[in-house]
């Protein structure tokens, strides 16, 4: 129909429905703008096909066109990553690095076969070939990259939602969450002399940042807990709704350090293993990120044994490894040297005692533990350990275990990650309440998918899985701009290897922060 420009009636009409759109393509795209804002970017339908005896073939799709529809065939629905340089300058300065790509195509059928290691391998017999067997498993398939999207022979995952900092007045760590190329999230600083007498430090501390794969039995149990992506289920991991990790579950985490720089070294991180990461400039003080270079430091394992379901034990299998790059060997992931096994947390074993001051010269093992194996031969370097020489990782506290810390995991966080006066570590003397009745519950051995609060559901011994539920849920809160009553019934504590103390700002004023404790020296 045609417009006369005398006509107003139809000038009119034309105007109200030129507005009338104009509205309704506001209104969408306010929509797809609260999508995007509430994360609804899950879409797990498959493509639709042509119905039955349709011949017509369809239009060819673009390159991203078919990604997304692979994408979304997949499941992917998590961002990847948290920080990460700017799309110009990765092209123009770091296009030879990696981009993370987060895998989270669960399975969706629990897995029928278990690792042949935890099968054949008694750890309490044989608890060094049970560990390197473990290693081995872990590494067939995701060497050199640790990229599970390359592995060929077996399914490893990502656990979603560790990509963002925590935020607020107790966020630990301070400016965390992961990073771009190789998906590392910061978790702990690295204290003066912790890992030798030559490692004195830097203002802020030098930073721990990890990465971890899951294997496929895992996986069953995250593609339950994130069936829905925008409401996950954390009875997923919790014996009392049938949740927990099924036997043959593996943990395989790589822990780098941005120590030593400067004039500091450290004689086992010599010919290092050395990746590039988009990190903060030190743990505690500094917001900005950097590429800077990354040494491994640490591999840990854990891993669901039938054998550490015996009454009296957790149901998990603990072990650590330290990098020696002294070793020289071609393959550097085989410089990762055995500290140790743990399949108990040995809870009645009371005696307070540390390695003492860092930094440690010396390897002490306890032969008193039962539960703990520690292989101190000529190519392992001086361990601190933990509480009483029970195993813990360099990167560790000298006041806790492997499975001191993991035994505290739980949604909501109501419960400390290390018991009291554990921190600082590194004194002259054991911690004032080493062994107390305050003390001994981090020391229990707790039953896989139990939480040591009845009111929280058990993460089943997974700090990351634990952070990524506070991540998920604290955005959650953050866009609805509101509040549950729920988030009042306990009291919260983060997960924190430090200790939240309150900081004298300027002129007088004062507020609650993220601080380092001082060390006595």
């Amino acid at each position: 129909m045609r417009l006369r420009r005398n006509n107003n009636k139809e000038q009119l009409k034309f105007r109200a429905v030129n507005l009338l759109m104009h509205k309704q393509f506001v209104v969408a795209l306010s929509l797809m703008l609260l999508a995007v804002v509430a994360f609804l970017t899950g879409c797990n339908s498959k493509p639709a096909q042509p119905a039955a005896g349709d011949n017509k073939t369809p239009a060819p799709q673009s390159a991203s066109a078919m990604a997304l529809s692979a994408e979304k065939e997949r499941g992917m629905s998590f961002p990847d990553f948290g920080f990460m340089v700017k799309p110009a300058d990765y092209i123009q300065n770091y296009s030879d690095q990696p981009i993370f790509r987060l895998k989270a195509d669960f399975p969706k059928e629990k897995p029928e076969h278990v690792p042949a290691f935890v099968e054949q391998i008694d750890f309490k017999k044989n608890p060094k070939e049970y560990l390197l067997a473990a290693r081995d498993y872990a590494f067939e398939g995701n060497l050199p990259d640790w990229d599970p999207y390359k592995n060929h022979v077996r399914g490893w995952y990502h656990i979603p939602w560790l990509h963002p900092t925590t935020t607020g007045p107790e966020a630990y760590p301070p400016n965390g969450g992961t990073e771009g190329f190789r998906g590392l999230i910061k978790e702990a600083p690295v204290t003066p002399y912790q890992l030798g007498p030559d490692q004195k430090g830097k203002d802020g501390n030098y930073s721990v940042y990890a990465i971890t794969l899951v294997n496929d039995m895992a996986g069953y149990t995250m593609g339950k807990m994130w069936a829905d992506p925008n409401n996950p289920d954390p009875r997923a991991t919790d014996a009392r709704y049938g949740g927990g990790f099924p036997i043959g579950t593996v943990f395989a985490k790589l822990l780098f350090t941005d120590a030593p720089q400067g004039t500091d070294k450290i004689a086992y991180l010599e010919n290092p293993l050395q990746w590039k990461a988009y990190i903060t400039e030190n743990f505690w003080k500094s917001s900005t990120r950097k590429v800077t270079p990354v040494n491994l430091l640490q591999m840990d394992i854990a891993v669901r044994d039938a054998r550490a379901d015996a009454p009296g034990l957790t149901g998990w299998v603990f072990g650590t490894f330290v990098y020696n790059g002294q070793l020289n060997n071609q393959n550097k992931f085989m410089n990762l040297v055995p500290v140790g096994l743990m399949w108990g947390n040995d809870p009645d074993n009371k005696i307070n005692k540390t390695s003492g001051a860092y930094p440690v010269l010396h390897t002490t093992v306890n032969p008193e533990l039962k539960e703990t194996a520690i292989f101190d031969t000529k190519d392992l370097p001086p361990q601190h350990l933990g509480w009483n020489f029970r195993l813990n990782g360099p990167a560790d506290l000298n006041t806790t275990s492997c499975m001191g810390c993991h035994v505290a995991a739980q949604y909501p966080a109501v419960t400390s990650l290390v018991p009291p006066t554990a921190v600082p570590d590194g004194q002259t003397v054991p911690p004032a309440k080493g062994g107390t009745p305050e003390w001994m519950p981090w020391f229990q051995n707790i039953r896989c998918a139990t939480s040591m609060n009845e009111h929280t559901y058990s993460t089943d011994f997974s700090f990351q899985v634990a952070i990524a539920l506070e991540n998920f849920f604290n955005a959650k809160s953050a866009v609805a701009q509101g509040a549950w009553a729920s988030d009042y019934e306990l009291a919260r504590k983060p997960i924190a290897r430090g200790e939240l103390v309150p900081v004298t700002r300027a002129k007088g004023k004062s507020s609650v922060a993220l601080a380092p404790i001082k060390k006595k020296q």
